[in-house]
């Protein structure tokens, strides 16, 4: 949690700092997106929350089919929900953006972008979030303290220095979603190596 925290404040200011290169209006944008997003992935975090204890009560008194099952069920409920805000966000990008800044056109063109960008890859947050507080919880905080600094500091810090050199204001924009992506790619192996583990345990 402490990584977490940490690193998404330290990306803030580095997401600030980019944005403040193309003037106000994209720094208002992108804060404005930016909150909206820690609204929707808390969601997917307070049942994230609510998923642990199943979890760890099943994995420590060795009922592994019950720790598959509260996986599987987990990545589902999360998949649907946030496939119905990611849907709801897309479609209503421009409203929402309006509900801070409707005076500005250049902070609800820049802010409808972004935050269509990350409309388009938050299916992909339920995976991440779940493989993070599954090895919080199985006392893997290795892996977990991993996952949590993939999303804001191993992917996102290098990404909002370099994209924008090569996209401008787009690559700030972009930069967060790229960073989604990545850190979904890198918890597919590890929860496929978790199963590979539970199968073992089994037998």
């Amino acid at each position: 949690s402490l990584c977490r925290q940490g690193l998404a404040s330290i990306a803030t200011v580095a997401l600030n700092v980019n944005a403040a290169v193309y003037g106000d209006a994209a720094v208002a944008a992108m804060s404005i997106v930016n909150r909206i997003f820690m609204l929707l992935l808390s969601v997917m975090i307070g049942f994230g929350q609510g998923f642990q204890p199943v979890v760890g009560y099943n994995y420590g008194a060795k009922k592994y089919d019950r720790v598959r099952s509260a996986i599987r069920f987990s990545l589902i409920f999360g998949t649907v929900v946030l496939g119905i805000l990611s849907a709801g966000g897309f479609i209503f990008a421009p409203w929402l953006i309006r509900l801070f800044r409707a005076d500005d056109a250049q902070v609800v063109a820049i802010g409808t972008f972004a935050c269509r960008a990350q409309c388009m890859v938050l299916l992909l947050a339920p995976l991440n979030v779940i493989c993070n507080m599954l090895f919080q919880v199985i006392g893997k905080s290795g892996q977990a303290t991993f996952v949590s600094a993939a999303r804001q500091g191993i992917f996102f810090l290098p990404l909002i220095f370099i994209l924008p050199s090569v996209w401008g204001l787009a690559g700030v924009c972009l930069t967060q979603p790229l960073s989604d992506i990545f850190s979904f790619l890198i918890c597919i192996p590890m929860m496929y190596r978790f199963y590979k583990e539970l199968r073992k345990k089994e037998g």
